[in-house]
């Protein structure tokens, strides 16, 4: 049996504003052609489907293209579960119709922990079983106590995601064959890139490796855009997003996990590489260096190249910033298949005031990132919940926006 492990889509994700609609179908594309081609049997989404909570049409649309040109292929079974981006309500509201064509969806947390455990069957015969684990909120894990400190909450997060795999673990010892679980969390050594917000990281948040049942033949992560492989032997890895969600990702080696089991255990773990189908660029320097770069640039892929451009001066110069604002216009107007997406100028000398710095700051951050940032500096306990209200009101004015 083969089966096929990616996560953190994002579908809809807007890279600095720009639309990347027909990234995301270039990919699916590519996916259900892979599918095809190598006869998998099985996919496994862990978490993060979407960008936000509500997803625009266009952006379920293609999730739904993707999902029903399956149909009828080899590929029998598809699991989906839930990430912190996603909302549970999003995610389930057509899981009948889905489990019909036999596409399991855990949005959320089960009361009853025994349906997250999925079986996985070949002409009648079961050949594994799957622990279908969402992102866990806080209250599907523990009780929050008025009073206590910051590490002991962390610590009772921690606890109570051990208990959850540790049930599903027991539970799963009536079984005489792999067991896979899936899992959308931060793990303690993971390397991270600017595009995941609202991880805990440090000594006081994350699971151990050693900390998952040792039931568990394999475990299929998301929640990390970087694929890596947590332990020497590569059954603990994040799959990484299959589109790098920023910059910092733009060198990453974007792929899927594919393996390859039989009744008796995992044969096989293959890293399948993603095609980049956008080139991102990153040019930083002095003005006149950068405008040169610039000017002689020359793209060549199928899809427009887009770039940040990040110019650092030392010297305060106020008409730089009316030649620099000139220079991204007539790049962006040019045909030479480049788009700068993500522009910024700064001045770092000494006499930069902290005003100035302050504005070219915030510049590059996102909503989101300055709503996180305060929320880690005040260190509020029910985190989790304040950002999930908070990006509820954020998604709902921009579906309101959308459909005005």
């Amino acid at each position: 049996m083969k089966i096929l492990h990616t996560s953190d889509w994002h579908i809809g994700q807007r890279l600095h504003g720009n639309d990347r609609e027909e990234e995301f179908q270039l990919f699916f594309h590519w996916l259900k052609d892979l599918i095809e081609e190598q006869q998998f049997d099985v996919l496994l989404i862990s978490g993060d489907v979407f960008d936000v909570g509500f997803p625009s049409n266009s952006a379920l649309k293609q999730y739904y293209q993707f999902l029903t040109s399956l149909i009828g292929s080899c590929c029998k079974q598809i699991i989906i579960t839930g990430g912190n981006h996603d909302y549970i309500s999003t995610l389930e509201a057509p899981s009948d119709v889905l489990s019909a064509l036999n596409i399991q969806v855990i949005g959320g947390a089960r009361e009853n922990i025994e349906e997250e455990l999925i079986e996985i069957k070949s002409n009648g015969q079961l050949q594994a079983v799957v622990a279908a684990v969402p992102f866990l909120r806080d209250k599907d894990i523990r009780l929050i106590n008025a009073g206590e400190s910051y590490e002991d909450s962390i610590k009772a997060i921690n606890q109570g995601i051990i208990k959850h795999y540790q049930r599903l673990a027991e539970e799963t010892k009536e079984y005489n064959c792999p067991v896979i679980a899936m899992g959308h969390l931060y793990v303690q050594g993971a390397g991270l890139s600017e595009s995941e917000r609202d991880i805990h990281i440090g000594n006081l948040a994350g699971l151990s490796v050693d900390a998952f049942p040792k039931e568990f033949d394999y475990l299929a992560l998301g929640h990390i855009h970087r694929p890596q492989k947590l332990n020497a032997e590569g059954t603990v890895r994040y799959s990484g997003s299959p589109l790098p969600l920023s910059f910092s990702e733009r060198a990453d080696n974007k792929q899927i996990i594919a393996l390859d089991l039989d009744r008796d255990g995992i044969k096989r773990i293959e890293e399948i590489k993603v095609p980049a189908f956008r080139k991102l660029i990153s040019f930083k320097g002095l003005f006149d260096v950068v405008a040169d770069e610039l000017k002689a640039y020359q793209g060549k892929s199928d899809l427009t190249d887009w770039a940040e451009v990040a110019i650092e001066e030392l010297v305060m110069n106020p008409a730089l910033r009316t030649d620099f604002e000139s220079l991204i216009e007539s790049i962006n107007r040019s045909d030479n298949g480049l788009l700068v997406v993500k522009p910024t100028l700064r001045f770092t000398g000494d006499e930069v005031s902290q005003e100035e710095s302050l504005q070219n700051s915030l510049a590059d951050l996102q909503v989101e990132d300055v709503f996180d940032n305060l929320l880690e500096s005040k260190h509020i306990l029910n985190k989790d919940e304040v950002s999930k209200s908070f990006t509820e009101l954020l998604d709902a004015f921009h579906h309101q926006t959308e459909n005005e």
